[in-house]
C-alpha cells in the first residue's frame, strides 16, 4: 500500500504541496500526473521518507522498490556487479539478480560498465534494481524515459505485471499521458501542489483533453 494523508510542504515560506491525499492499493497501478513544478517530486520524496512533511503523513509498505527519474548507479561497476551489490544490501535470494536483469531487459548488458550505457539502458538497470527483493510497493518516476518503442512496450508489461500478477502497489509518475492511459488503473492529477482529480484514465485522447482542462482551470484559480 502507498498512502498520502494530508501531505503539505513549504520551502522558503512558499507552500509547494498542500494537503495531498491519495491511496494506491495492492494490485493497482496509479499514475501521478502533473505539469513541471506541480509538486510531484516533493510528494514522492515525502512518501519515501526522504523529506519530512510540514503536515500530514505517509504510509508505504516496506521495502519499496524505487526508480528515480535520474537513475545514477556507480559508473565503474558492471551491470551485474552493481545489481549484486544492491542485492547484498536488500538481501533477496541469490538467484534474483539474473531474474531481475532478464525481466528488465538488460541480461545482454551484464558485463558492461554503467559508464558505457545509454540513458535508456541505464533506466532499465534502474528498473532491475527496483525489482530486487520483490517488494510489496513500487514508486517509479518516469520509468520509460529514454526507451525505444519496443522497450517501452516491454517495460509497460513489466509494470502492469508487478501489480496485476504480483499484487504490488505501484505509483507511476509520468509526463507521457499515453503511457498513463495504457498502464494505469487510476490517475491522480496534481497542479500547483494540490490534487485536482482522481479518476480512471480512459483512452489517451480523452485523458489528454481532461488533463489540459484540469491544468487550465487550476492555473486560473
Amino acid at each position: 500500500m502507498i498512502e498520502a494523508k494530508g501531505l503539505s510542504r513549504s520551502f522558503g515560506g512558499r507552500e509547494v504541496v498542500h494537503d495531498v491525499d491519495f491511496r494506491v492499493g495492492p494490485g493497482e497501478v496509479v499514475g501521478f500526473l502533473g505539469p513541471n513544478g506541480a509538486g510531484k517530486t516533493t510528494t514522492i520524496r515525502m512518501l519515501l521518507g526522504l523529506l519530512r512533511p510540514d503536515r500530514g503523513s505517509a504510509d508505504v509498505s516496506r521495502p519499496v522498490g524505487y526508480l528515480p527519474e535520474q537513475f545514477a548507479g556507480y559508473d565503474g561497476m558492471s551491470v551485474r556487479g552493481y545489481l549484486r551489490f544492491m542485492a547484498r544490501m536488500k538481501q533477496p535470494p541469490s538467484n534474483e539478480v539474473d531474474a531481475a536483469m532478464a525481466r528488465a531487459g538488460v541480461a545482454d548488458l551484464a558485463r558492461r560498465p554503467l559508464a558505457r550505457l545509454s540513458k535508456g539502458q541505464r533506466q532499465r538497470v534502474g528498473l532491475a534494481q527496483a525489482l530486487l527483493g520483490s517488494p510489496p510497493a513500487f514508486v517509479l518516476d518516469e520509468p520509460m524515459q529514454g526507451l525505444d518503442p519496443k522497450q517501452v512496450v516491454d517495460a509497460r508489461h513489466v509494470v502492469q505485471s508487478l501489480a496485476h500478477e504480483g499484487g504490488a502497489a505501484v505509483l507511476l509518475s509520468t509526463h507521457v499521458l499515453a503511457e498513463a492511459a495504457a498502464i494505469c488503473d487510476r490517475v491522480v492529477v496534481i497542479v500547483k501542489g494540490r490534487v485536482v482529480a482522481e479518476e480512471r484514465p480512459g483512452d489517451a485522447a480523452d485523458l489528454e483533453a481532461r488533463f489540459l482542462r484540469l491544468v487550465g482551470q487550476a492555473e486560473l484559480a
